[in-house]
């Protein structure tokens, strides 16, 4: 919380844009940290959202764009990181599921890289990436910053809560995430007709 108080929305903005990529400090801290700030006088609540918003989407955009730029090729990086079996599956989670797959993954921790990043492999135009990932980040971006703004006064305190709160709420996503991807696709039982 010290840096943010240092650095304003400066610290904000890079917080958020650094998530994509696995920084440590998750994007719903910084937007909660970002509330606070407006509701201690050091921002404009306004400005907390507006920053808020450009930065949570700044870093889905880089995310996406990386999956563009690299693509799927058999023999890039990403080939070497996931075998063809675990790519094709993951590319039927967006033939499942479509264009919401982008809507559904925004909220999920440790899923956004991955699937802004296939959003952009397999060739969803970037105005479509940006509609569905903006109306998600907006409901994302005033949830959190209005959390802060509430709960501003008692922040050392709730910052504690939430990140406890994250880690339970993350091992129960993805042992959710996990029973759904087996149950859709992974091996199915032979049926005996004999």
């Amino acid at each position: 919380m010290e840096t943010f108080l240092q650095y304003g929305l400066l610290a904000v903005f890079v917080a958020l844009v650094l998530t994509s990529f696995g920084l440590p400090i998750p994007e719903d801290v910084s937007l909660v940290a970002a509330g606070a700030l407006a509701r201690a006088g050091h921002a404009s609540w306004l400005s907390t959202i507006l920053v808020g918003y450009v930065g949570v989407l700044t870093g889905d955009v880089i995310a996406y764009l990386l999956g563009r730029r690299v693509g799927l090729h058999p023999t890039g990086w990403l080939a070497r990181m996931f075998s063809d079996h675990h790519i094709e599956r993951i590319l039927r989670f967006y033939r499942r599921f479509g264009d919401w797959t982008v809507v559904i993954c925004r909220n999920l921790p440790g899923m956004r890289f991955p699937a802004f990043f296939f959003s952009g492999a397999t060739g969803m135009p970037l105005r479509r990436f940006l509609m569905l990932d903006g109306l998600a980040a907006i409901v994302t971006v005033g949830v959190w910053v209005n959390v802060g703004w509430a709960f501003g006064d008692n922040m050392a305190e709730w910052v504690h809560v939430l990140d406890n709160a994250r880690w339970i709420l993350m091992a129960g996503g993805m042992a959710l995430a996990s029973w759904v991807l087996w149950t859709w696709f992974g091996p199915k039982p032979k049926i005996d007709e004999g």
